[in-house]
């Protein structure tokens, strides 16, 4: 092996580092080789004692931190996007109508809502109504299955009187913020 093919692979073996590191090990090398042709020894001669080229390299590879990551080129600088007047009327188009469409779907949330509170209300006192015409209904025994459909019937009636309150609020508050009042 000559000197040239011998400094071409291990540079090759070397390409994971970067580049200062990769040209500072490389000229350690050639060092190397000329400390040696000056002593009286061929090439083939150094390349057999310093070894494989990838074992060399392998040297070099395994310490902490060789690998870096290679710097990214920074980006072009690019032209702030021109003023577009046909998409900015578009979008105020957009807007315009959004804000009329959920105005519209507020004030019909604020109608519904005079029905919706109500019977929303009424359905979670239901299970106090229903406990106390049990108590007081004097030609009914209770049993074991019925107090059970009792039971679920007052939780039933509540959790559906709950769920329309809160999705009744949820949404006048969602339509009042998409109107933008």
């Amino acid at each position: 092996m000559t000197k040239a093919e011998f400094l071409q692979q291990l540079q090759n073996h070397l390409l994971p580092l970067a580049a200062a590191d990769r040209d500072e090990i490389l000229a350690d090398f050639e060092e190397h080789f000329q400390a040696g042709l000056e002593s009286g020894k061929t090439e083939a001669q150094i390349c057999q004692e310093l070894g494989n080229p990838y074992s060399c390299a392998l040297q070099y590879l395994r310490q902490p931190g060789a690998y870096t990551v290679p710097q990214q080129p920074p980006k072009p600088a690019t032209e702030p996007p021109k003023y577009n007047a046909a998409a900015a009327a578009q979008k105020a188009v957009y807007e315009r109508r959004n804000h009329t469409l959920w105005s519209i779907m507020f004030a019909l949330l604020v109608v519904c809502a005079f029905g919706v509170y109500p019977t929303a209300v009424t359905l979670m006192a239901s299970p106090l109504i229903v406990l106390l015409i049990s108590i007081f209904a004097v030609a009914f025994v209770p049993t074991a299955g019925m107090v059970g459909f009792l039971v679920s019937l007052c939780v039933c009636l509540f959790t559906a009187g709950l769920f329309i309150f809160l999705l009744m609020t949820w949404l006048l508050k969602l339509s009042y913020k998409r109107a933008g009042f």
